[in-house]
């Protein structure tokens, strides 16, 4: 039986890949950066963005007219519980698990 992805797991994913590289940025991710690095229109982008500072996931600072982004402690949980999950089901799978261990 194929496995389809749901569209709770894509946003959960799309949510951990914007998580890593704003903390790769160490507080230095600017809204352009991570449209680049994600591969997702700044538009699309910005409302992701939106959704994880809601969630507490993500805070974002002005500086000189440019909004930083970093993630928050809540958003580090996120990504270990998530990695975590990640590791879990690709070994129940059969898996090699990508990603940061």
């Amino acid at each position: 039986m194929e496995h389809r992805p749901t569209k709770r797991r894509e946003r959960t994913e799309l949510y951990a890949e914007i998580l890593e590289v704003v903390k790769r940025y160490h507080g230095r991710a600017r809204v352009t950066r991570l449209s680049y690095a994600v591969g997702m229109p700044v538009d699309r982008l910005k409302s992701a963005i939106e959704r994880l500072i809601g969630l507490d996931l993500l805070h974002g600072e002005e500086f000189g007219g440019l909004v930083m982004y970093d993630i928050t402690p809540r958003g580090q949980q996120f990504l270990d519980t998530y990695w975590k999950m990640r590791a879990f089901t690709d070994l129940l799978e059969g898996e090699v698990p990508p990603g940061p261990r």
